[in-house]
């Protein structure tokens, strides 16, 4: 399998205010293969969301390279990368149409030739009927739909997702999972997704690397197979396979398993 994203030797501590430091990232390597869809999974402080902002170029490592396709960008933002954060960052003024195609915007493109090409999404997520609607008018998991839509107008190969779903109840987070494994799989998008919660991680990923905190190692490298093709994420979970990754992660972080809900 060809990769498309790679960090090599990532290191990154912060100062404190005795004059000493911390080290968030140590030593960390990892790889994302074309089509592929990766998952960070560890506990708070294992400085996830700092290997994120490195990946995008938003953060420079004190060491270490990130390679996307093969070419170095370390410190550079992509416009091969596309972004879905936990909090949605909707413009308020804006319509919901016009939150959407705000990257191609940036991107020089016309707003009829931006609207036509999100006009294909609203479609895709189920959002005919809310295009000239704003933020305020719409529900927390209508909010994070847009933002994803945002994201993939712009036709990124790479999309990157840092605890998107974290703040959803737990059916929204469920119909959301599911269109986002059916999207990213028929578009062959490759994805890097950020948790903290596990059966997240499982349900969703091909691959899962197992993170600790301070400093922020890469423990375990693990291969999920769930032997289902299945898109619908309540059938993925109730794969026989589904709890031996997940204890097996669980273990990896250092804490014994709980029961699942």
């Amino acid at each position: 399998m060809s990769k498309v994203l790679e960090a090599i030797n990532i290191n990154k501590s912060y100062a404190t205010s005795g004059g000493g430091h911390i080290t968030v990232l140590n030593d960390l390597n990892f790889h994302a293969n074309r089509h592929e869809f990766v998952s960070f999974v560890g506990p708070s402080g294992c400085g996830k969301s700092t290997l994120f902002n490195i990946i995008t170029g938003l953060l420079t490592p004190d060491s270490g390279s990130i390679l996307l396709k093969n070419r170095e960008t370390t410190g550079s933002p992509s416009p091969e990368l596309g972004y879905v954060l936990q909090k949605d960052l909707l413009f308020p003024w804006r319509t919901v149409m016009d939150n959407v195609i705000l990257g191609l915007e940036v991107q020089g493109i016309a707003k009829k030739e931006a609207r036509a090409r999100a006009a294909e999404l609203f479609a895709l997520y189920h959002m005919e009927g809310y295009e000239k609607k704003y933020p305020s008018q719409l529900s927390g998991g209508m909010r994070q739909r847009v933002a994803l839509m945002r994201t993939m107008v712009t036709r990124p190969e790479i999309i990157l997702m840092d605890e998107a779903y974290k703040a959803l109840d737990y059916p929204l987070k469920i119909a959301l999972e599911t269109e986002l494994l059916s999207v990213v799989k028929e578009q062959h998008k490759t994805v890097i997704f950020i948790t903290h919660d596990i059966e997240e991680a499982v349900t969703l990923s091909d691959r899962v690397y197992v993170m600790k905190a301070r400093p922020g190692e890469i423990v375990q490298e693990i291969h999920i197979d769930l032997g289902t093709d299945s898109r619908l994420i309540p059938e993925r979970r109730l794969s026989p396979r589904f709890n031996e990754y997940y204890e097996r992660i669980w273990r990896s972080i250092g804490t014994q398993p709980e029961t699942l809900s």
